[in-house]
């Protein structure tokens, strides 16, 4: 793009503090001791994990509704083993991660925590930087539909996708210091690279809470819409995006995830993969249809 036809970067107003301008931001945040010692035995029913096929796309629906779809180690795992059975599906061309209208995942399930040695705990970071992994690296689009709570690991996760869609309620937040804790999942990288250094450092450090238009406008979402259409378009937008060939989308997710790079390094990998994927015979088969729409005038 030529420098003269840049478009003007849009900054956050200087006074989007001014909801959260006290240090009770926090206020906010829901509380890692959130289980009730009598839960109402119909809130939670059906597993954790939802998995719904809607044609080439795959919908993962987060299910803990008590507390706000933290992540224990069942959960997790399910979570991960459906990530796992998406990407190795030939059928599925992206996936949308949800967690409902009222919550995305506040994360770990810090409850469960406290009962854990380092060993332990080492192995159960190891378990979410696993998923995170996953959702990276998947040979397919991933959407984040985030409504309510996408605090902590949340809030990771959801930038590991490779878009975030927003509910108008959703609420944003990295309060791992104040569980004496820090943020993990890459996204000391992901959420510098999305919304630059100086509201990364609002997030983690200075307990920023963005509502759904803040984040819009800092970038970390590219969407914002109402909390009950969230779903129906996170669907249609990963549906668009299953249309493309799934080796081209392969190998442009593997060129946009790479570290820093020459130029030069930069020119080559992109050579490499626009010929890996001109060497497939789907790229053939798609260059003749698009060859015989041109030329009957469509």
């Amino acid at each position: 793009m030529d420098a003269d036809h840049r478009p003007e970067p849009v900054h956050p107003e200087p006074t989007v503090h001014d909801e959260h301008p006290e240090p009770t931001v926090h206020d906010e945040l829901p509380e890692p001791t959130v289980h009730d010692e009598h839960p109402e035995p119909t809130v939670q029913d059906g597993p954790t994990v939802q998995v719904e096929r809607h044609d080439a796309v795959l919908l993962i629906r987060l299910h803990r509704p008590r507390v706000h779809n933290a992540l224990d180690p069942a959960t997790l795992a399910r979570l991960v083993a459906a990530v796992e059975q998406a990407c190795a599906d030939p059928g599925v061309g992206a996936l949308v991660l949800t967690g409902g209208p009222k919550a995305f995942t506040t994360g770990e399930d810090l409850t469960g925590a406290l009962d854990l040695d380092e060993d332990r705990f080492k192995a159960q970071i190891g378990d979410f930087q696993r998923l995170a992994t996953l959702l990276r690296q998947a040979p397919k689009p991933v959407v984040a539909a985030v409504g309510g709570f996408a605090y902590g690991g949340g809030l990771e996760i959801a930038v590991d996708c490779d878009a975030r869609i927003a509910a108008d309620n959703a609420r944003f937040a990295c309060p791992e210091v104040r569980w004496s804790l820090t943020i993990t999942n890459g996204s000391s990288v992901l959420l510098r690279e999305l919304v630059g250094e100086g509201w990364a450092r609002e997030l983690v450090l200075f307990g920023a809470v963005l509502d759904a238009e803040q984040a819009l406008r800092v970038g970390l979402v590219t969407r914002v819409v109402p909390v009950e259409e969230l779903e129906r378009e996170a669907l249609a937008m990963a549906a668009t995006a299953a249309q493309g060939a799934s080796e081209a989308v392969r190998l442009s997710k593997q060129l946009l995830n790479a570290g820093p790079r020459s130029w030069q390094q930069t020119l080559d990998a992109e050579t490499e993969a626009v010929l890996a994927a001109f060497a497939r015979p789907e790229a053939r088969e798609r260059l003749a249809a698009f060859a015989r729409r041109r030329g009957a005038g469509q």
